[in-house]
């Protein structure tokens, strides 16, 4: 079986948290969450991305809404579009190193002038803290 990529592509002008709040997600992962989701919206659409842990495995589903403006009618025409498990432990490298080579690359400073809002840096640095802790 060939490994697959999942690359997920948030539109920083319409949801500049995004960012922020998949480093939440992650951190909650470490700290042994069992379930969360990280919500991109592209207005009316949306992604979410559910994880469910499970020991050292993390169950991950990107579903896909056609409209995400009343709760009512989320699931309508909801589509799903990957779904898969990941080791924890690749899928938190994975994502440290990403957000490494981004600050690698641009900086805080390039960020900001990249994307129009200021990196996270908050939720960087409690990311960072948790996910250098032993396990």
């Amino acid at each position: 079986m060939e490994d697959e990529e999942l690359r997920a592509d948030a539109s920083y002008a319409m949801q500049p948290e995004a960012l922020g709040n998949f480093m939440e997600t992650v951190r909650d992962l470490l700290l042994g969450c069992r379930a969360t989701f990280v919500t991109l919206f592209d207005e009316p659409n949306g992604t979410r991305v559910f994880f469910n842990q499970d020991g050292k495995e993390v169950f991950v589903q990107v579903v896909s809404y056609p409209y995400m403006g009343e709760p009512a009618d989320w699931w309508t025409d909801a589509k799903l579009v990957w779904a898969g498990r990941v080791s924890r432990q690749e899928f938190v490298g994975a994502f440290m190193h990403m957000v490494e080579e981004l600050l690698s690359e641009h900086g805080t400073d390039g960020y900001t002038r990249n994307w129009c809002h200021a990196f996270p840096a908050e939720k960087w640095t409690a990311l960072q803290a948790v996910h250098s802790l032993p396990s």
